[in-house]
């Protein structure tokens, strides 16, 4: 690490801008600016707060922006996962870099089109937004000489990273063809991510840098919390109450959800503060509003989902209340970290609604305090479990909506297999892309062209009239539009609904009652309704999520359990066996018990008689007191049924639903506990895999795109991507122990 005298004196031009202030460097800027400066790829891992922005373009400005007349195009693209955070660091940026001289803008679907006689040195931008540049004015990204990708933990694994890792080739590709335009050599564009805390961070790395040198900074807020359940609405402003009138950032984990508690607290908060909403579906002007006048109050109350998780300057909060435990340990360190960035120590409330969620909340709280050892990711030797760990695959629907962006750009209007090569990742087979081309050709999306081209076909236009081919997210082509909610007066757009509403209905919207004033196609209006009842709050489309392993097999731990241990235990003739392996591997183990229980000649509803259920499991001779009294009890509907967690949607396909206990698999008709699961059988496991399949896609977040792709490759991609190999590690790993009269309670506790 280089000595803090010696750093400043190669930041000539930016130590004044970025750090004077401050008088002093971080331990995150003193980390990551010497490889930056002297021309590495790097990612960062550092907590928040830890001045990981100017660690970044301090050096980068020192290094690629000439002082002078500014370029002619931007020469340092920050790439950020939201708009929100585009927005935050625009505003944060623009006293520095405008005390440099040097031009700052921001590019999202929020904003207009670039001034093209100004064009600024420092763009700010989001993955699609990126990918619209790309395509349609390329020449715009072909003098960059640096890019940084802001939280690519968030991105990462996700399609919009997948999307980011198509991107990087082809904005290379652009800068070497105009460097041989002017005859100059092609300098490679150094790139820079930064990241909070990840597992395996040089594989993350590898994935968007070259040769990365991985920097990481430990450290973090102390964290002051506390838990009480949550079993009434009135709960919420009672335990608000009992902290005091203070500035408090309320996460839920839904939008709908976000409505009823912003309404419920401006009925029942006991002191006097202003109530706000916050969530994707709102306007973004609707959204800023917001955020300005939360960040200028001394005491009110913000209800939000996941929208506020990161970025937006909401000034200094004081609690953090989370309602409900969210669904990933990366999620609730986002949210906890928005409190206390002024005193050092963040204050929670966690309000769990069952025992479930209570049992959660102390895993991910552990996670937080002892990152290392405490969620339960290591055995006792301190080896991380293989088993726990996902496995990143690539997403290919990626390449479908590459193919679409790459034709907008082609000066020639055309596409061929070489071009899909040079973007795509090694990883994804010559034989795969030219399936895909031939499938979308099929489907009218391309049209042959000359010598192995392809053009933009009638389907395909269609999709470019929309602007919808700069995104994976939201609905698959073709899909339902949703409708527009607007002002009745004014026409100013505030929110998306998943469909029309008709003149007259009232609903709740962003914690207010409105009433529907006029309906014209898919866009109605809506003024505010000062009384009389509210026929529904606003509904919006919301993406199922399926809790992983890794958050749910730490929680185990939490019970005492060691970590491959899975607890059983026989009552009224049935084998309850708590897994605790997450949601989709929860249903595929009761797929894989029931495909292998279907071979053995069980019935197709799951009947199982008392053979069927002792060739099932090896079971102990003498296992129990109800070993030999025990009758099974095939009506109960067979030996296991998965009784999911927050997977109620995985059965019936409607969508998650409560949290009645973290992957409870329960058996009927076992005598007594076995003591370990049948054999593992490859062919059951793959059988039982497709069944599961139709039901799981939803959950596997493959991209709208993935429609499209061709059958065989579409299921091939599910199926990696639900990680049957990983899945058979945990079968394979689990022992299965009794459990007594104690713990019994427990798990019982959580159903």
């Amino acid at each position: 690490m280089r000595e803090p005298a010696a750093l400043k004196a190669e930041l000539r031009r930016t130590w004044r801008a970025f750090f004077a202030r401050h008088g002093h460097f971080t331990a995150a800027q003193l980390a990551a600016m010497p490889p930056i400066l002297s021309g590495r790829d790097v990612l960062v891992v550092a907590p928040t707060a830890s001045g990981k922005t100017e660690a970044v373009l301090a050096p980068l400005i020192e290094r690629h922006v000439p002082p002078g007349a500014p370029p002619r195009a931007p020469l340092i693209l920050y790439v950020c996962p939201t708009r929100a955070l585009v927005r935050d660091l625009f505003e944060r940026l623009s006293a520095p870099l405008a005390e440099l001289g040097v031009g700052l803008a921001m590019k999202t679907g929020d904003t207009g089109p670039l001034a093209k006689r100004r064009r600024p040195t420092v763009l700010l931008t989001t993955p699609e937004s990126t990918d619209s540049m790309l395509a349609r004015s390329p020449r715009l990204l072909a003098e960059l000489r640096a890019l940084v990708v802001d939280e690519v933990h968030l991105l990462d694994g996700h399609v919009r990273g997948d999307q980011l890792r198509c991107l990087l080739p082809r904005i290379e590709r652009v800068r070497a063809y105009r460097s041989g335009e002017r005859g100059a050599d092609a300098t490679r564009m150094q790139r820079v991510a930064l990241s909070a805390t990840v597992d395996r961070p040089e594989e993350l790395a590898a994935r968007y840098l070259v040769d990365p040198r991985v920097v990481v900074v430990p450290g973090g807020r102390a964290i002051a919390w506390d838990s009480r359940p949550l079993s009434h609405p009135g709960d919420l402003a009672a335990a608000l109450a009992g902290r005091g009138a203070r500035k408090t950032l309320v996460f839920c984990n839904t939008r709908h959800e976000v409505e009823s508690v912003a309404a419920a607290l401006r009925r029942q908060l006991p002191y006097e503060a202003p109530v706000f909403a916050h969530y994707s579906n709102l306007d973004p002007a609707v959204r800023r509003d917001v955020e300005q006048r939360f960040a200028q109050a001394s005491v009110a109350v913000c209800v939000s989902s996941a929208t506020l998780e990161i970025g937006v300057d909401i000034g200094s909060v004081d609690d953090v209340v989370l309602i409900g435990a969210p669904h990933t340990l990366s999620s609730f360190l986002q949210r906890i970290g928005r409190g206390g960035r002024r005193t050092g120590t963040t204050r929670v409330l966690c309000l769990p609604r069952d025992a479930a969620e209570a049992l959660r909340f102390a895993t991910l709280l552990a996670a937080a305090e002892r990152p290392a050892e405490a969620v339960g990711a290591s055995d006792v030797a301190g080896n991380v479990l293989a088993e726990w760990q996902p496995r990143y695959a690539f997403k290919p629907s990626v390449v479908v909506q590459q193919a679409f962006s790459f034709l907008v750009q082609s000066p020639t209007g055309s596409l061929r297999l070489a071009d899909l090569r040079r973007l795509a990742p090694a990883e994804v087979p010559d034989d795969a892309l030219g399936a895909i081309l031939a499938q979308l050709a099929a489907d009218g999306y391309l049209a042959a062209g000359r010598d192995g081209e392809w053009r933009a076909g009638p389907a395909m236009d269609a999709l470019l009239d929309q602007y919808a081919v700069h995104s994976n997210l939201g609905d698959a082509p073709g899909g339902p539009a949703g409708a527009s909610v607007v002002d009745a007066d004014t026409g100013r757009r505030i929110a998306r609904a998943d469909r029309p509403r008709r003149a007259g209905e009232t609903l709740l919207l962003g914690g207010r009652r409105v009433a529907v004033a006029w309906q014209a196609g898919y866009t109605f209006g809506v003024r505010p309704s000062r009384g009389g009842r509210t026929d529904e709050v606003l509904r919006f489309r919301s993406s199922p999520f399926a809790v992983p392993v890794e958050v749910t097999r730490p929680a185990a731990l939490q019970l005492g359990l060691r970590p491959r241990q899975v607890p059983v235990f026989a009552l009224s003739g049935a084998t309850w066996v708590f897994h605790f392996w997450g949601d989709l591997y929860g249903a595929l183990l009761a797929a894989v018990l029931d495909a292998g229980r279907r071979r053995e000649g069980g019935d197709a509803k799951g009947a199982a008689g008392a053979g069927a259920a002792r060739g099932a499991f090896d079971v102990a001779p003498g296992a129990g007191p109800e070993a030999d009294a025990a009758e099974p009890l095939a009506a109960q509907g067979g030996l296991y049924v998965v009784v999911p967690w927050v997977m109620a949607g995985l059965e019936s396909g409607s969508g998650p639903g409560p949290s009645p206990a973290p992957g409870l698999s329960l058996g009927a008709g076992a005598p007594a506990p076995p003591v370990r699961l049948p054999p593992w059988d490859a062919n059951v496991a793959e059988e039982a895999a497709h069944d599961l399949l139709p039901r799981a896609v939803p959950y596997l977040e493959l991209g709208c795109f993935a429609g499209l792709l061709p059958a065989g490759l579409r299921t091939a991609s599910a199926l990696e991507h639900l990680d049957v190999p990983r899945f058979e590690r945990l079968y394979r790993g689990a022992e299965l122990v009794a459990a007594g009269p104690d713990l019994q309670d427990t798990l019982l506790g959580l159903v």
